[in-house]
C-alpha cells in the first residue's frame, strides 16, 4: 500500500496513505451503478464499476434486457494500482464524471459483443444519502458501506447489432456507494428505485432469515428540488413470483414514516423478461483478452429459453427486475411509474420466499477473493 501522488494532496480523513482503505476485508469496493430504462418499461440497460483496492483488482460491467427475451451480460475486469484508482474503465467500458454531481457520461465502443453506448446522465430530483449501512453477524461485520441513490434522465443512444436506439429522455438512476459489502453472507435484502412523473421513491430494506430486520430507510424526493423530511422507519412487503421463478411479478409494499404515515406502493411486471441477473457467469461466454491482466467477456442469452433461464437463475444471486409502480398521489389520484426492484439473497435466504432458497456460495467466495 505504497504512498502516491493522491497523497501530496491535503484531503486525508485516515491515518493511512489513500492506498489503503478503512477495513482489509476483499469485498471492500468503490462503486458506482446506473440504470436506463424506456418510457414504457420494455428495455432496461444497468452497468456499473468498481474498484476493489485490497484485491487489487477493478470490475465493470453492462447489461440490457429487451422484452422479447433477449439479453447481454458484460463483464471487464482488470489489475489496479494506487497510481491508477481514479482511472474508471474495465474491458472497452468507460465511466466518466464530466461534472461533480451533475453530469456523468458512459462510454461502450463498438466491440465484439455486439453491444454499444454513448450515454449521459444527469439528475433530475436531489440525491438521497442513506444513513449509514452496518450490519455485524456474529461479531464479524457483513456491511460497513455509505450509500447514495438518485433519480434522473438520459441523452444518448445504445446500439445492438448495428440497430442504434436513442435514449434522449429516457428516465432511470444511480447508485454510489463505498465500503465493506460480504454479499454472500446477508439473508436478504430489497433496494427500490421507483421514479414517477414528479417524485422517486428511493429505499432499502435488509433482513435476516427469520424476518428480523437488520436495515431500513429511504424516503422520497422530488423534481422541485425539494427532499421529505420524514424517513421510512419501516417497509412491508408482499412479493409474489412468476411461478417457481425468482423473479418478481408482482409486489405490495407499505412504506411508513418517522410520523406513522403510510404510502402504499403497488408493483407488476407486464414485461416481465425485462430483468437483469447478478452472479457467476455461465459456460459459452466470449472471453477477449485486452492487455496484461484485462479479459472483457460477453454473453448472449435469452429468457423465453426455460433451460437458459434456469441456468441463469440457479446462479443468480440478486436480480433487478424492472417493474411498473401505483400510487396515491397528493390529491389521492393514481400515480405511475417505472424502477427497479431488486432482490438480493445470501446466506440462509428469506423463509417467507422459498423461490429464493439458500445458495452454496462457496464459488462466490472464491470469486470474490481470486
Amino acid at each position: 500500500m505504497p504512498y502516491s501522488a493522491a497523497d501530496e494532496s491535503f484531503t486525508h480523513q485516515y491515518s493511512r496513505p489513500f492506498d489503503e482503505v478503512h477495513h482489509p476485508h476483499g469485498s471492500w469496493s468503490d462503486r458506482c451503478y446506473f440504470f436506463a430504462h424506456s418510457p414504457n418499461g420494455d428495455v432496461l440497460l444497468t452497468n456499473g464499476y468498481g474498484n476493489n483496492p485490497n484485491q487489487r483488482r477493478a470490475h465493470g460491467y453492462g447489461k440490457v434486457a429487451l422484452a422479447d427475451g433477449r439479453h447481454w451480460d458484460l463483464s471487464g475486469v482488470r489489475g489496479v494500482t494506487g497510481a491508477d484508482r481514479d482511472l474508471l474503465a474495465a474491458g472497452p467500458m468507460t465511466w466518466t464524471c464530466v461534472e461533480a454531481l451533475k453530469h456523468w457520461h458512459l462510454k461502450l465502443p463498438a466491440n465484439g459483443s455486439g453491444v454499444s453506448w454513448d450515454m449521459h446522465y444527469e439528475p433530475r430530483a436531489p440525491m438521497w444519502e442513506l444513513l449509514p449501512m452496518e450490519v455485524d453477524v456474529d461479531g464479524r461485520t457483513i456491511l460497513d458501506m455509505y450509500h447514495m441513490k438518485e433519480s434522473g434522465q438520459w441523452r444518448g443512444w445504445y446500439e445492438i447489432e448495428g440497430e442504434r436506439t436513442s435514449i434522449d429522455g429516457w428516465p432511470g438512476g444511480r447508485d454510489r456507494t463505498f465500503g465493506v459489502r460480504v454479499a454472500d453472507e446477508i439473508d436478504w435484502w430489497l433496494w427500490l428505485d421507483i421514479g414517477f412523473e414528479d417524485r422517486a421513491i428511493q429505499a432499502w430494506l435488509i433482513e435476516s432469515h427469520d424476518g428480523t430486520v437488520q436495515y431500513v430507510d429511504g424516503g422520497v424526493t422530488y423534481t422541485d428540488g425539494t427532499v421529505s423530511p420524514k424517513r421510512f422507519v419501516r417497509i412491508d412487503h408482499e412479493v409474489e413470483f412468476d411461478g417457481d421463478r425468482k423473479r418478481p411479478a408482482r409486489v405490495v409494499l407499505d412504506f411508513t414514516d418517522e410520523d406513522g404515515t403510510s404510502h402504499r406502493v403497488t408493483g407488476d411486471a407486464p414485461h416481465q423478461n425485462v430483468a437483469v441477473y447478478y452472479g457467476q457467469p455461465l459456460k459459452g461466454f466470449t472471453l477477449e483478452k485486452m492487455g496484461a491482466g484485462e479479459v472483457f467477456l460477453h454473453f448472449p442469452w435469452n429468457s423465453t429459453d426455460s433451460a437458459e433461464l434456469a441456468a441463469i437463475e440457479s446462479q443468480a444471486m440478486s436480480i433487478d427486475q424492472l417493474m411498473r409502480f401505483e400510487m396515491n398521489g397528493d390529491d389521492s389520484t393514481t400515480m405511475v411509474g417505472h424502477g427497479i426492484f431488486e432482490i438480493l439473497s445470501g446466506g440462509e435466504g428469506h423463509s417467507r420466499y422459498p423461490n429464493w432458497p439458500k445458495m452454496d456460495m462457496s464459488k462466490f467466495r472464491q470469486h470474490a477473493t481470486e
